[in-house]
């Protein structure tokens, strides 16, 4: 699944060949993935504007014009490649967009878990009116989360993974962050001292920013708009590495399963 890395590396990508630029035309193969595309509203909407810029809310990019901004989320699956025309090349292929003079950026979702949507301008939408903060936002601080957490007994993975309390952090990134700052992932969120606070936003920007500067991750099915992998998945200390040894203490990482997700630790560095 794209996680806000592999979002913000599609979105620097993207930056250079849209922003600027006048959508010219949109093309779209089917009237619904995750919801119902708004088809008719955005052509009238984005149809002959410019795209002034791209931005991240959490997983969710945001394209703006001066009336509002079309709102994409990959979901499981999805990707934005580019292609030389408006012509469908691949099969799960479900909006084209030809952005002027010769950009084509083709919306693959095979499992149809992404969106996408009309936001207007000054206007709220559902998907993002009830997010954390960004990681990277002044507004994500330890004290803030402390507090979020005060009255939060189950675990701190799972707060992580919540995106009403913090946008964007999946898995694979917390189970990365929890194991630099050498927290136990199943330790209450309502236990960490504000040091420990301190310390887990600092590496949960360091892996995110790490990952980004990478290019995402190789994991199933994220891509760049060039169609190439990214290659961040290379360097993960803990996740998908049950059995193997620790970069730190050369114990095996342990695997447990918590809501039908994976989370991978270290027993001996990560401390209950």
């Amino acid at each position: 699944m794209p996680e806000l890395p592999e979002v913000e590396t599609l979105r620097n990508a993207l930056l250079p060949l849209v922003r600027n630029q006048t959508l010219a035309e949109l093309k779209f193969l089917r009237a619904d993935l995750r919801f119902p595309i708004p088809r008719k509203q955005l052509k009238k909407e984005m149809t002959q504007s410019v795209v002034t810029d791209i931005t991240r809310t959490g997983k969710y990019l945001l394209l703006h014009n001066d009336k509002g901004a079309m709102l994409w989320h990959l979901g499981m699956s999805g990707r934005v490649v580019q292609r030389p025309s408006m012509k469908a090349e691949e099969k799960h292929t479900h909006a084209i967009f030809h952005f002027a003079p010769e950009t084509y950026l083709h919306f693959i979702d095979p499992r149809r878990f992404g969106c996408i949507l009309w936001v207007p301008k000054d206007a709220g939408h559902p998907l993002l009116d009830h997010l954390g903060p960004d990681p990277f936002s002044d507004e994500a601080t330890p004290e803030l989360f402390k507090e979020r957490a005060r009255t939060c007994k189950g675990p701190i993975k799972g707060f992580l993974m919540n995106a009403t309390r913090i946008a964007g952090i999946g898995n694979i990134y917390a189970c990365e962050a929890l194991f630099e700052a050498g927290i136990h992932p199943k330790k209450p969120a309502n236990k960490l001292s504000k040091p420990q606070w301190e310390k887990l936003l600092i590496e949960v920007r360091h892996v995110l920013r790490k990952s980004i500067n990478a290019g995402g991750t190789t994991l199933r099915d994220f891509f760049n708009t060039d169609g190439n992998p990214g290659y961040f998945a290379l360097d993960l200390s803990v996740y998908g590495k049950e059995g193997e040894p620790c970069p730190r203490c050369g114990n095996p990482i342990a695997r447990s399963v918590h809501t039908a997700r994976s989370t991978f630790f270290c027993k001996t560095c990560q401390k209950r």
